[in-house]
């Protein structure tokens, strides 16, 4: 009997020292019990037979959680894999940018008989895609202050269109394509991950008057990408953007934009616990994929203005804007995941940015064409998008009232730059090849770069 009461009181001792073990990680930690990164909370749960989920035994879960939770004298357990859960709300910053971009684009429209040097270099300043194409343009405007630059060189402009020649009644028609590379670092609050983005988006813009045009454009891309602790992930967005470039004096610009994005994620991430028991034999290993298939709206808006002034055949100038989205993500369950595969609740997610540039661009007339350089760099701060709790609950408790709990995100990088160069090549008959490459600098958890090229047909 003697026996029998000692171990009974070391058990009680063990338990209570794993216990006192849990809450001070949880205590010492920089952020309240309720806001831990994903894996601590889940160890937390899981610890002591699942004492944390309030279980009466395993009555109520389903069979891996309620597997995991019968281990006997389950002392504590670790796992991985749960800073994954939080990617579709992850990148908000970043792709609000990406997709809004700049709003920069080489503009050659018809400025009016008789007119050179002094004409608007401001209306050819206009990209809705975010990045160079000249796809969405005129053609060449003999009497632009590009061309008229180039030709101060010598060259003849025999064969070049007027932009009023490639337009009917005022409509463009317009195509574009990109390429990019995202990748995030891994944090404590969240997986790091490898992705590429491929994207297309086509319009029609009318010239409303000769200081306002007007447009809209839908757009397709696909994110694709690999954690780096085991899985994938496929995202796929479907959206459209209207705009409106106004003129207000020969020399400045307004841009604003709204639209609308339906994001469709599809992730795939490696879920592991090893369960610890005081008698070794009694171990468990949870080593399993949960995989979710979620929806997420958004909404955004932009103004963007900005100043042009010509150097001879040089054209510089400044650039300020206000950026702003609202991302719904839907609620969802994961499938798989051993047991500790999670349910979301709904999520709203608010950015709103500042950005601060200078563009430049230059023209070079050849006997091929005129060839156009532009160069800029941009600062950006996020003002809304801040850490977040995220509700969830194990998918596989199936009480009535189940335990829900918290965890935090990564807080997005507050200040980040990009810079950009691009070449564009105004070819006879309406030919335009462009080539364009943007690099994200600054942002202590991203690297992203994006280029685009193809070449534009007038219609």
């Amino acid at each position: 009997m003697n026996a029998l009461a000692s171990a009974d009181r070391s058990r009680v001792l063990q338990r209570a020292v794993s216990s006192a073990i849990a809450w001070l990680l949880l205590m010492t930690a920089p952020f309240d019990a309720f806001g831990q990164v994903l894996d601590q909370q889940v160890n937390a749960l899981l610890a002591n037979n699942c004492g944390g989920l309030g279980n009466d035994g395993v009555t109520g879960f389903g069979p891996n959680l309620a597997s995991i939770c019968a281990v006997p004298e389950t002392t504590g357990s670790v796992s991985s894999g749960g800073g994954a859960a939080s990617f579709q709300g992850s990148t908000v910053s970043i792709l609000n940018r990406v997709l809004l971009g700049r709003l920069e684009e080489l503009r050659q429209e018809d400025q009016g008989e008789g007119q050179a040097e002094g004409r608007q270099p401001s209306s050819m300043r206009f990209n809705p895609l975010g990045i160079l194409s000249l796809a969405s343009l005129g053609n060449v405007n003999v009497n632009s202050p590009f061309y008229a630059a180039s030709t101060a060189m010598g060259s003849s402009n025999t064969g070049f269109m007027t932009s009023s020649q490639s337009r009917w009644k005022g409509l463009g028609f317009f195509a574009t394509g990109r390429v990019e590379s995202l990748n995030r670092d891994i944090t404590r609050f969240q997986d790091g991950y490898n992705s590429t983005i491929l994207g297309f988006s086509a319009g029609v813009d009318y010239r409303v008057s000769k200081t306002v045009v007007a447009g809209m454009l839908g757009n397709f891309s696909n994110t694709g990408g690999d954690w780096r602790g085991g899985g994938t992930f496929s995202t796929n967005s479907y959206g459209w953007l209207a705009y409106a470039h106004i003129l207000p004096t020969e020399k400045t610009f307004i841009q604003v934009t709204g639209g609308y994005t339906r994001n469709n994620y599809l992730v795939n991430r490696l879920a592991t616990a090893v369960v610890t028991s005081t008698v070794p034999q009694n171990n468990r290993t949870v080593d399993s994929f949960a995989s979710s298939n979620s929806n997420g709206d958004v909404a955004n808006a932009s103004v963007l203005a900005g100043y042009d002034h010509p150097f001879g055949r040089f054209i510089i100038g400044p650039r300020a804007g206000v950026y702003y989205t609202r991302t719904h993500i839907g609620s969802y369950a994961e499938n798989g995941g051993g047991g500790i595969g999670l349910a979301y609740g709904n999520q709203d997610i608010d950015s709103l940015q500042s950005t601060f540039g200078l563009f430049g661009s230059t023209a070079y007339s050849t006997r091929f064409g005129v060839l156009v350089h532009q160069v800029s760099a941009d600062y950006v701060h996020e003002f809304m998008n801040h850490q977040r709790q995220i509700d969830v609950r194990f998918t596989e408790d199936l009480r009535a009232d189940p335990t829900r709990f918290t965890f935090q995100n990564e807080s997005p990088a507050r200040d980040y730059g990009n810079i950009s160069t691009g070449l564009v090549m105004a070819l006879p008959n309406g030919w335009q090849p462009f080539v364009n490459f943007r690099a994200m600098v600054g942002n202590e958890q991203f690297t992203n770069y994006a280029g685009t090229f193809g070449v534009r047909i007038a219609l």
